[in-house]
């Protein structure tokens, strides 16, 4: 059985690391058979914030922490991709 995909802590340092760990939760959830669970998903990420992005998540209303599809769009509105980004 192979390993379980990793999921690098989170420290909000900007929108590049934002977008890896989406993908990297993404991967993970799906290796788990979690990929539909938005309630795994985001008590998984909440294990993989630190520092600024554990301040943060903190903040975040009870709603937006239990709910992976409302905290996927909080990760972004908060961490956005540059305006010139092509990729």
């Amino acid at each position: 059985m192979s390993s379980a995909p990793p999921v690098e802590h989170f420290k909000g340092t900007g929108w590049e690391e934002c977008d890896d760990f989406i993908l990297s939760m993404h991967k993970r959830a799906f290796w788990e058979g979690k990929q539909r669970d938005s309630a795994w998903m985001a008590d998984f990420a909440t294990t993989n914030f630190s520092r600024k992005a554990r301040l943060w998540h903190s903040r975040l209303p009870d709603d937006v922490r239990q709910d992976w599809s409302k905290l996927e769009a909080a990760l972004l509105d908060r961490w956005p991709p540059p305006d010139d980004d092509e990729e």
